[in-house]
């Protein structure tokens, strides 16, 4: 093997494993904390991404979740992106306290309901 060979191999090495560094860290960032795996035990938590399962994540972690849960909703969405997505959804998926709850902590007025 010649110097410009290994250097090469190296290279293409050094390379794939960086974006392969990258991959695995963007996999990580975009899944909940572990401790929102009780709130969406429906779902296979490999696959849950915060991106595209984000009304899931929200429904569930309001209804079901700890202020911890909540504070890491707020940190990640924002009071505005989840005001959004509870004002989209219909208030009988809502337990009553939790309902109550999200009104005065996201400022809705009100929910959607059935026809």
């Amino acid at each position: 093997m010649t110097v410009a060979c290994f250097w090469n191999n190296l290279y293409v090495k050094m390379y794939h494993s960086h974006h392969l560094i990258q991959f695995m860290q963007k996999i990580k960032k975009n899944r909940p904390p572990k401790i929102f795996q009780p709130l969406l035990w429906s779902f296979q938590w490999r696959d849950i991404d915060v991106v595209e399962d984000k009304d899931a994540i929200i429904v569930n972690a309001v209804n079901e979740g700890t202020l911890a849960h909540w504070h890491w909703l707020i940190q990640t969405y924002g009071k505005k992106t989840i005001k959004q997505v509870l004002e989209q959804h219909l208030a009988s998926e809502f337990h009553p306290e939790s309902r109550n709850l999200a009104k005065v902590v996201f400022s809705l007025s009100k929910f959607r309901h059935a026809r």
